[in-house]
């Protein structure tokens, strides 16, 4: 069984505005980049909030692309607004997204194609600044 880096993340607790899609995504740049991401200390647990600190810091962390990239954060829409962010990962010839997930209150990994079948909407690929 080969084992894929973002495996050593799953299962890790979901715990609002301590261990949530955002630390998640600045833990596995610093892990793997060695680079440290300041975002704002800021979270906001309801989708409008999230939307709104995203809006105002994304331009500033990271630059979109036009193609994924393993290891490289995505933004998702949900409920109609820009509130999560997710870390792309290249798995068995397939685009998965590493994630912490609210509602099952633990970071999972999930197809993108799964993913956005449902409860989200791909806004884009980033690479940080």
């Amino acid at each position: 069984m080969v084992v894929h880096w973002s495996d050593r993340y799953i299962g890790k607790p979901y715990i609002t505005g301590v261990a949530d899609c955002a630390s998640l995504a600045i833990e596995v740049v610093r892990d793997r980049q060695g680079r440290g991401i300041e975002v704002p200390v800021e979270h906001s647990a309801h989708y409008l909030g999230q939307s709104k600190q995203i809006l105002r810091h994304k331009d500033d962390l990271a630059d979109k692309i036009d193609a994924p990239e393993d290891g490289s954060p995505a933004l998702f829409y949900g409920r109609g607004r820009l509130c999560h962010i997710g870390v792309m990962c290249w798995i068995a010839n397939e685009w998965w997204v590493l994630h912490a997930d609210q509602v099952s209150g633990f970071v999972i990994r999930q197809r993108l194609r799964d993913m956005t079948r449902v409860l989200y909407k791909l806004e884009g690929y980033y690479r940080w600044k």
